[in-house]
Formats: C-alpha cells, sequence, structure tokens
C-alpha cells in the first residue's frame, strides 16, 4: 500500500463545533466544506508590535501575503497543541510553554472553501526578529509592525494583509488593545 506522505488529517466536526463526525484529509475538508478546526496566534513584542509573517512564495493558498502565525488543528490535537506546534515550526520558537498563551477567543468562520472555527491567541514575547526560526517552505520574512500601522494597512484598497476582511479581525485588536 502507498501512503502520501503529504496527507494532512484533520478532525470533521458539526456545525455546532460540539461533536467530532469524522477525519477527512485537508484537501477533502476544503473541497466539500467540511467544519474543522484551526488556530491563530497573535505575537507581540515589547514594543507592543504586532509580529507578521510574509507567507512564502510556495504556499497554495495566499503566497506572498501577510499573516499572523496560523495552521490547522491537526488529527487527535487540541488547540493549544496546535498553536504550540505551529509556532515551533514557523518561527523555530521551542520553548514556548502552554501557560504563555492567552486564550482571545474562538469564531466561527463560513468563507468559500473553508469552513472553520478558529481559535485565537496572544503571546507576548521578549524575542527579536533574529531570535526567530523561519520555516522557508511556510515563510519568507518577519517584521513587527504597530498596531496605528497595522490598521493602517489592513484598510488599504489591495492590502497585502491576508486576515483584513475577516469580520473577526477587528474584535482581536480590540481585545489585544485591552490586553497591553
Amino acid at each position: 500500500m502507498n501512503i502520501n506522505q503529504d496527507v494532512e488529517l484533520l478532525n470533521v466536526y458539526t456545525e455546532d463545533n460540539e461533536i467530532q463526525i469524522g477525519i477527512a484529509d485537508r484537501e477533502v475538508v476544503h473541497y466539500f466544506n467540511l467544519w474543522h478546526r484551526e488556530i491563530a496566534c497573535w505575537i507581540l513584542n515589547e514594543k507592543n508590535e504586532i509580529l507578521l509573517q510574509r507567507r512564502s512564495s510556495i504556499k497554495k493558498q495566499q503566497p506572498n501575503m501577510l499573516a499572523v502565525t496560523t495552521g490547522h488543528v491537526d488529527l487527535n490535537e487540541s488547540p493549544i497543541e496546535a498553536t504550540l506546534r505551529e509556532v515551533k515550526e514557523e518561527l523555530g520558537i521551542d520553548d514556548l510553554e502552554q501557560k504563555e498563551l492567552i486564550f482571545i477567543d474562538t469564531f466561527k468562520a463560513k468563507n468559500p472553501n473553508n469552513y472553520h472555527y478558529k481559535y485565537v491567541y496572544f503571546l507576548k514575547t521578549k524575542k527579536n526578529l533574529d531570535d526567530f526560526i523561519m520555516q522557508r517552505t511556510e515563510v519568507n520574512e518577519l517584521l513587527f509592525v504597530s498596531l496605528e500601522k497595522l490598521k493602517k494597512m489592513i484598510n488599504l484598497p489591495n492590502t497585502e494583509i491576508t486576515f483584513a476582511k475577516h469580520f473577526y479581525t477587528p474584535i482581536i485588536l480590540k481585545k489585544i488593545e485591552e490586553l497591553i
């Protein structure tokens, strides 16, 4: 039997996110608009600047766009475990502890080919850009931007921010401002 090593299995949930109803490959999940879980981690430095990462040019979805650390919650993984894994994989932070993550909220998002629940976390770090190790298949560039600059970038007509049009972005930004 030949098993594809690129298969990414995800848990599939009911629309209310209460019950796991199956397991499917990521491509199948997106093609059939199956409900699944994703994470986002908003990382701020000591100057209260948000870490943005430019997605790799080889990414299928939104190549070369700016994003925060995001990813799918893999098979039999909790959202917080997924967050720790994604931060380690994409940014090389392997000393992050669960207690350092602050849970912001969960958002139900029904986008074309992406029905998901987004679990959003906040992380305050003392790390500088040089402290991160980018996974080049995921990330091409890292930069810190102020909240004010990010808000301006989001509102540009041809913004390169992946999350600019998401309904929950203003809610997240408000909650972050309350935390800092």
